[in-house]
Protein backbone atom coordinates (compact mmCIF):
# COMPACT_ATOMS: atom_id res chain seq x y z
CA UNK A 1 0.00 0.00 0.00
CA UNK A 2 1.20 3.41 -0.72
CA UNK A 3 2.28 5.79 2.37
CA UNK A 4 0.41 8.85 3.35
CA UNK A 5 0.73 11.28 6.27
CA UNK A 6 -1.04 10.02 9.28
CA UNK A 7 -2.79 13.43 12.20
CA UNK A 8 0.40 13.98 13.82
CA UNK A 9 3.16 11.57 11.94
CA UNK A 10 5.37 13.28 10.13
CA UNK A 11 7.63 10.94 7.46
CA UNK A 12 11.04 11.40 8.14
CA UNK A 13 11.74 10.49 4.35
CA UNK A 14 10.49 8.37 1.67
CA UNK A 15 10.52 4.94 1.99
CA UNK A 16 11.30 1.74 -0.14
CA UNK A 17 8.70 -0.27 -1.47
CA UNK A 18 6.33 2.79 -1.22
CA UNK A 19 6.01 3.19 2.69
CA UNK A 20 6.84 2.37 6.38
CA UNK A 21 8.50 3.23 9.40
CA UNK A 22 11.07 3.49 11.65
CA UNK A 23 12.59 0.90 13.38
CA UNK A 24 14.57 0.27 16.44
CA UNK A 25 18.07 -1.59 16.79
CA UNK A 26 19.06 -3.65 13.84
CA UNK A 27 22.61 -5.59 12.17
CA UNK A 28 22.28 -7.14 9.15
CA UNK A 29 26.19 -7.17 8.70
CA UNK A 30 28.20 -10.89 9.30
CA UNK A 31 28.31 -13.13 12.26
CA UNK A 32 30.86 -11.28 13.93
CA UNK A 33 28.43 -8.03 14.29
CA UNK A 34 27.46 -7.14 17.91
CA UNK A 35 23.85 -6.24 18.77
CA UNK A 36 22.41 -2.65 18.73
CA UNK A 37 20.83 -2.00 22.26
CA UNK A 38 17.25 -0.80 22.43
CA UNK A 39 17.94 2.39 24.08
CA UNK A 40 13.95 2.86 24.85
CA UNK A 41 14.22 6.77 24.17
CA UNK A 42 13.31 8.80 20.99
CA UNK A 43 16.20 9.08 18.71
CA UNK A 44 17.32 12.20 17.51
CA UNK A 45 16.66 12.59 13.74
CA UNK A 46 19.65 14.73 13.65
CA UNK A 47 22.13 12.32 14.85
CA UNK A 48 20.37 8.89 13.52
CA UNK A 49 22.98 7.35 11.87
CA UNK A 50 21.11 3.91 10.61
CA UNK A 51 19.68 3.94 7.46
CA UNK A 52 16.19 5.34 6.98
CA UNK A 53 15.02 1.76 5.52
CA UNK A 54 17.62 -0.79 5.54
CA UNK A 55 14.56 -2.93 3.01
CA UNK A 56 14.23 -6.81 4.03
CA UNK A 57 17.15 -8.71 4.49
CA UNK A 58 17.26 -12.65 4.44
CA UNK A 59 19.08 -13.79 8.26
CA UNK A 60 17.86 -16.92 8.09
CA UNK A 61 16.27 -19.88 6.20
CA UNK A 62 12.68 -18.47 5.85
CA UNK A 63 13.31 -14.99 7.93
CA UNK A 64 13.80 -11.02 7.31
CA UNK A 65 14.45 -8.34 9.44
CA UNK A 66 13.91 -4.82 8.53
CA UNK A 67 14.02 -1.31 10.12
CA UNK A 68 12.41 1.60 9.04
CA UNK A 69 12.85 5.35 10.52
CA UNK A 70 9.56 7.37 11.46
CA UNK A 71 9.08 10.84 12.88
CA UNK A 72 5.66 11.55 15.20
CA UNK A 73 5.00 14.58 17.21
CA UNK A 74 8.41 15.71 16.39
CA UNK A 75 10.40 12.87 17.91
CA UNK A 76 11.65 10.42 15.83
CA UNK A 77 12.14 6.57 16.45
CA UNK A 78 12.70 2.98 14.17
CA UNK A 79 10.59 0.20 14.04
CA UNK A 80 12.28 -3.20 14.24
CA UNK A 81 10.85 -5.75 12.42
CA UNK A 82 11.11 -9.94 11.56
CA UNK A 83 8.70 -11.46 9.43
CA UNK A 84 9.06 -15.56 8.89
CA UNK A 85 7.58 -18.47 7.56
CA UNK A 86 5.28 -20.16 10.27
CA UNK A 87 6.11 -23.43 7.94
CA UNK A 88 9.86 -22.79 9.12
CA UNK A 89 9.45 -21.74 12.39
CA UNK A 90 7.91 -23.07 15.62
CA UNK A 91 5.94 -20.95 17.89
CA UNK A 92 5.71 -21.16 21.54
CA UNK A 93 4.04 -19.85 24.58
CA UNK A 94 6.12 -19.14 27.19
CA UNK A 95 4.79 -19.02 31.18
CA UNK A 96 6.33 -19.02 34.36
CA UNK A 97 4.85 -16.90 37.11
CA UNK A 98 7.76 -18.11 39.92
CA UNK A 99 10.60 -17.02 37.15
CA UNK A 100 9.85 -14.29 35.92
CA UNK A 101 12.64 -13.03 33.55
CA UNK A 102 13.80 -10.13 31.64
CA UNK A 103 13.54 -10.56 27.17
CA UNK A 104 17.32 -11.16 28.00
CA UNK A 105 17.00 -13.31 30.07
CA UNK A 106 14.52 -15.47 28.48
CA UNK A 107 17.05 -15.61 25.50
CA UNK A 108 19.62 -16.33 27.18
CA UNK A 109 17.72 -19.42 28.96
CA UNK A 110 16.18 -20.74 25.73
CA UNK A 111 18.23 -19.66 22.91
CA UNK A 112 15.67 -19.61 20.37
CA UNK A 113 15.89 -17.90 17.36
CA UNK A 114 13.50 -14.97 18.61
CA UNK A 115 12.11 -13.98 21.91
CA UNK A 116 9.25 -11.10 22.46
CA UNK A 117 7.59 -9.91 25.04
CA UNK A 118 3.47 -11.75 25.35
CA UNK A 119 0.33 -10.22 26.51
CA UNK A 120 -0.81 -8.83 29.76
CA UNK A 121 -0.21 -9.65 33.60
CA UNK A 122 -0.72 -8.41 37.02
CA UNK A 123 1.28 -7.14 39.87
CA UNK A 124 1.99 -10.95 40.99
CA UNK A 125 2.87 -11.99 37.50
CA UNK A 126 -0.21 -13.63 37.15
CA UNK A 127 -1.32 -13.31 33.16
CA UNK A 128 -4.45 -11.04 33.15
CA UNK A 129 -5.83 -13.31 30.20
CA UNK A 130 -6.01 -16.60 28.72
CA UNK A 131 -2.62 -18.77 28.25
CA UNK A 132 -2.36 -21.93 27.39
CA UNK A 133 1.26 -23.19 27.11
CA UNK A 134 2.26 -26.97 26.20
CA UNK A 135 -1.51 -27.69 26.62
CA UNK A 136 -1.85 -26.23 29.71
CA UNK A 137 -4.71 -23.86 30.62
CA UNK A 138 -4.22 -21.24 32.93
CA UNK A 139 -6.75 -17.61 33.50
CA UNK A 140 -9.85 -16.70 31.60
CA UNK A 141 -10.40 -15.50 28.13
CA UNK A 142 -11.64 -12.00 27.21
CA UNK A 143 -14.59 -11.86 26.16
CA UNK A 144 -15.64 -9.51 22.87
CA UNK A 145 -12.63 -7.50 22.83
CA UNK A 146 -8.97 -8.88 22.31
CA UNK A 147 -7.08 -11.19 20.11
CA UNK A 148 -5.35 -14.48 20.38
CA UNK A 149 -2.21 -16.14 19.05
CA UNK A 150 -2.79 -19.55 18.65
CA UNK A 151 -1.03 -22.62 17.42
CA UNK A 152 -4.01 -25.08 16.87
CA UNK A 153 -4.71 -29.22 17.52
CA UNK A 154 -2.88 -29.24 14.17
CA UNK A 155 0.17 -27.23 14.72
CA UNK A 156 -0.93 -24.39 12.66
CA UNK A 157 -0.18 -20.70 13.30
CA UNK A 158 -3.62 -18.58 13.78
CA UNK A 159 -3.91 -14.44 14.83
CA UNK A 160 -7.32 -14.56 15.68
CA UNK A 161 -9.87 -11.44 16.74
CA UNK A 162 -12.09 -12.33 19.99
CA UNK A 163 -14.54 -9.99 18.79
CA UNK A 164 -15.00 -12.15 15.31
CA UNK A 165 -14.53 -15.66 16.61
CA UNK A 166 -14.71 -15.97 20.46
CA UNK A 167 -12.79 -18.22 22.67
CA UNK A 168 -14.03 -21.82 22.89
CA UNK A 169 -13.13 -23.59 25.82
CA UNK A 170 -14.05 -27.01 24.03
CA UNK A 171 -11.22 -26.68 21.47
CA UNK A 172 -8.12 -28.22 21.82
CA UNK A 173 -5.47 -25.65 21.10
CA UNK A 174 -1.63 -26.83 21.30
CA UNK A 175 -0.77 -23.32 22.38
CA UNK A 176 -2.98 -19.86 23.26
CA UNK A 177 -1.81 -16.25 24.63
CA UNK A 178 -4.07 -13.41 24.42
CA UNK A 179 -3.60 -9.48 24.03
CA UNK A 180 -5.35 -6.29 23.75
CA UNK A 181 -6.44 -4.71 21.30
CA UNK A 182 -6.81 -5.78 17.93
CA UNK A 183 -4.83 -3.04 15.95
CA UNK A 184 -6.08 -4.36 12.84
CA UNK A 185 -8.87 -6.75 12.53
CA UNK A 186 -8.65 -10.19 10.19
CA UNK A 187 -9.65 -8.79 6.99
CA UNK A 188 -7.39 -5.98 7.05
CA UNK A 189 -9.53 -3.32 9.00
CA UNK A 190 -8.54 -1.12 11.06
CA UNK A 191 -10.09 -2.11 14.82
CA UNK A 192 -12.34 0.39 16.48
CA UNK A 193 -11.65 0.36 20.13
CA UNK A 194 -11.01 2.99 22.84
CA UNK A 195 -7.69 4.12 23.50
CA UNK A 196 -6.01 7.43 25.57
CA UNK A 197 -3.41 9.02 23.55
CA UNK A 198 -0.64 7.90 25.92
CA UNK A 199 2.56 7.65 24.27
CA UNK A 200 4.36 4.18 25.18
CA UNK A 201 7.12 1.55 23.68
CA UNK A 202 5.24 -1.11 21.86
CA UNK A 203 5.47 -4.60 20.30
CA UNK A 204 3.01 -6.16 17.99
CA UNK A 205 2.89 -8.92 16.51
CA UNK A 206 1.14 -9.53 13.28
CA UNK A 207 0.26 -11.65 9.88
CA UNK A 208 0.11 -10.37 6.15
CA UNK A 209 -1.54 -11.39 3.17
CA UNK A 210 0.55 -14.63 2.17
CA UNK A 211 0.45 -15.90 5.99
CA UNK A 212 3.90 -14.94 6.85
CA UNK A 213 4.05 -13.85 10.73
CA UNK A 214 5.98 -10.56 12.00
CA UNK A 215 7.63 -9.47 15.73
CA UNK A 216 7.02 -5.67 15.62
CA UNK A 217 9.01 -3.22 18.23
CA UNK A 218 9.10 0.06 18.64
CA UNK A 219 11.73 0.88 21.62
CA UNK A 220 10.74 4.33 21.86
CA UNK A 221 7.76 6.56 23.57
CA UNK A 222 6.63 7.34 20.38
CA UNK A 223 3.35 5.88 19.07
CA UNK A 224 -0.23 5.68 20.82
CA UNK A 225 -2.27 2.86 20.06
CA UNK A 226 -4.56 4.55 17.03
CA UNK A 227 -1.43 5.74 15.69
CA UNK A 228 0.76 3.34 15.37
CA UNK A 229 -2.59 1.11 13.85
CA UNK A 230 -2.87 3.63 11.12
CA UNK A 231 0.67 3.38 10.27
CA UNK A 232 0.35 -0.28 10.36
CA UNK A 233 -2.45 -0.38 7.82
CA UNK A 234 -0.83 2.68 5.48
CA UNK A 235 2.66 0.67 5.06
CA UNK A 236 3.58 -1.45 2.34
CA UNK A 237 3.67 -4.41 5.02
CA UNK A 238 0.23 -5.63 3.52
CA UNK A 239 -0.98 -6.41 7.29
CA UNK A 240 -3.93 -9.08 7.29
CA UNK A 241 -4.21 -8.67 11.17
CA UNK A 242 -2.20 -7.28 14.15
CA UNK A 243 -2.55 -7.33 17.95
CA UNK A 244 -0.75 -5.08 20.30
CA UNK A 245 0.93 -7.02 22.92
CA UNK A 246 1.48 -5.70 26.39
CA UNK A 247 4.16 -2.67 25.51
CA UNK A 248 5.99 0.44 28.00
CA UNK A 249 8.71 -1.43 30.06
CA UNK A 250 7.61 -5.12 28.80
CA UNK A 251 8.91 -4.10 25.00
CA UNK A 252 11.31 -6.33 24.38
CA UNK A 253 12.90 -8.29 21.24
CA UNK A 254 15.72 -10.70 21.15
CA UNK A 255 16.77 -11.85 17.71
CA UNK A 256 20.01 -14.02 16.76
CA UNK A 257 21.00 -15.59 13.62
CA UNK A 258 24.55 -16.09 11.71
CA UNK A 259 23.90 -13.04 9.61
CA UNK A 260 21.85 -10.78 12.26
CA UNK A 261 21.47 -9.80 15.69
CA UNK A 262 18.80 -7.72 17.82
CA UNK A 263 18.97 -7.19 21.20
CA UNK A 264 15.93 -4.99 22.64
CA UNK A 265 15.32 -5.72 26.00
CA UNK A 266 12.66 -4.91 28.65
CA UNK A 267 12.66 -2.90 31.31
CA UNK A 268 10.50 -5.35 33.65
CA UNK A 269 10.58 -8.82 34.73
CA UNK A 270 8.26 -10.87 32.30
CA UNK A 271 6.29 -13.96 33.41
CA UNK A 272 5.00 -14.42 29.54
CA UNK A 273 6.64 -14.01 26.26
CA UNK A 274 6.40 -15.76 22.83
CA UNK A 275 9.62 -17.74 21.40
CA UNK A 276 10.31 -18.48 17.89
CA UNK A 277 12.14 -21.73 17.51
CA UNK A 278 13.33 -23.38 13.99
CA UNK A 279 11.36 -26.54 13.28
Amino acid sequence: MPWSPLGRITVVTLLLFGSLLGCSSVITAGSGAAAIQGSGQPIDATTAARPDDTGWRTIDTAMELRSVRTSVSGHSTHLTMVRFDPASYNIRVKYDVANAGSIRDWFNALKPVAVINGGYFDQQGKATALVIFDGIRAGESYTGFGGMVVINEQGQFELRSLRQQPFDPNENLQQAMQSSPMLIQPGGVVSEFEADDDRSRRSVIARDRQGRILLIVSDAAVFTLRELADVLNRSDLELDAALNLDGGRSTGLYVRTESASVAIDSFDQLPLVLVVQRQ
